[in-house]
């Protein structure tokens, strides 16, 4: 596969994004050349950069929706434009991979068309990846995805030696003023509706001990005010809950990851999970839905599953984890054991052999 170049899109969220950058430092050991659109690089216009300043052979989308939004608002002619611009691509011979990473975007803006966009982009395509089985399933349907021999599993890769993890667990703890005794839930990342940060922070609420805390820390998706307000609200009245808001940096998160015991991601819907994984590749036991691609990667030994589905599954699930307080150590490193196996190298090589079935 000599001389094999790939471009990345779009710009808006590839960026300095912890999953694309191992992806792409692995892809580069088994002889893929990767570009990374530049600042300078419209996230409409990609035609020149792709076919004339990078001579690229494949693009490599990934999350699609700043394709169709500005900021926050859809946009048909962009989408239009986009479209135009693959069509035109796959014309001069250039190969299209996509990496369905979600099933629509996360804040459902014109649920319909963003819908439609995927059904296009599907049939453009001339491969698929996913991340587990089951996205590819649901993919293949949602999108009517005729030749399915063309949608390949390839697995998310783990964030072990990524991110720092020298600092001890009492000293995190001491940093952020948590107990030594107490059982610490956190939930780390960005906050947004889809998330479910607010049906957790109900759901912590009504558990009645003196000897937990739940930690949250992340910035509010486009600094909005109304969800920070929400947020603040509802923790107003429950000293157990410290909030930290804001960007949380790569220096941090070990420090967040360290002084909690278990992991919570209480999403109201998900496909696939970056954050589970870097949950493991800490070696921590997780509480979440068995849904998407996350039942694929945490089992029973190392999480807490409950069913989307199930009003009381969060609850349960939590109080399940409380129950177990002095398992959650030998659950975690557990997890920390199965995202040894997401190891990226392997997965570099499943992306280029997804290249190779294209040419």
């Amino acid at each position: 596969m000599e001389n094999i170049k790939s471009i990345f899109l779009p710009k808006a969220f590839v960026e300095g994004n912890p999953y694309i950058t191992q992806l792409t430092n692995n892809l580069e050991t088994v002889g893929i050349e990767l570009a990374l659109p530049s600042l300078s690089s419209s996230t409409t216009f990609f035609f020149p950069l792709v076919f004339l300043r990078e001579k690229a052979d494949f693009v490599h989308l990934h999350w699609l929706d700043p394709f169709f939004t500005y900021p926050n608002q859809f946009n048909l002619l962009k989408l239009l434009i986009v479209v135009f611009q693959l069509v035109l691509l796959k014309l001069f011979g250039i190969k299209i991979v996509w990496t369905v990473h979600n099933l629509k975007n996360h804040e459902s803006i014109n649920f319909i068309y963003d819908r439609i966009y995927s059904i296009v982009i599907g049939e453009l395509s001339n491969a698929i990846i996913t991340h587990c089985q089951v996205a590819k399933e649901q993919v293949v349907k949602e999108f009517y995805i005729r030749n399915k021999q063309k949608v390949f599993v390839v697995p998310h890769g783990n964030y072990i030696d990524f991110y720092e993890n020298k600092i001890e667990k009492a000293t995190a703890r001491e940093k952020l003023g948590l107990k030594d005794s107490n059982l610490v839930f956190l939930f780390l990342g960005s906050i947004r509706p889809y998330k479910g940060v607010f049906e957790l922070i109900d759901t912590f609420n009504q558990l009645d001990s003196d000897t937990i805390q739940l930690v949250i820390a992340g910035r509010v998706h486009n600094d909005s005010q109304e969800i920070t307000d929400i947020l603040r609200q509802k923790i107003v009245n429950d000293q157990r809950i410290k909030f930290f808001p804001g960007f949380v940096p790569n220096d941090e998160v070990q420090l967040y990851m360290n002084a909690c015991d278990v992991v919570i991601f209480p999403y109201r819907e998900i496909l696939t999970s970056g954050a589970v994984l870097l949950a493991m590749s800490f070696g921590k036991a997780c509480i979440a839905p068995r849904e998407g691609c996350i039942g694929d990667v945490l089992d029973n030994a190392g999480a807490f599953l409950y069913e989307m589905d199930d009003e009381n599954g969060l609850t349960k699930a939590m109080n399940s984890a409380l129950d177990k307080h002095h398992e959650l150590f030998i659950m975690g490193r557990h997890n920390l054991q199965l995202a040894e196996e997401y190891n990226w190298k392997h997965i570099a090589k499943m992306t280029a052999d997804v290249y190779r079935y294209c040419l």
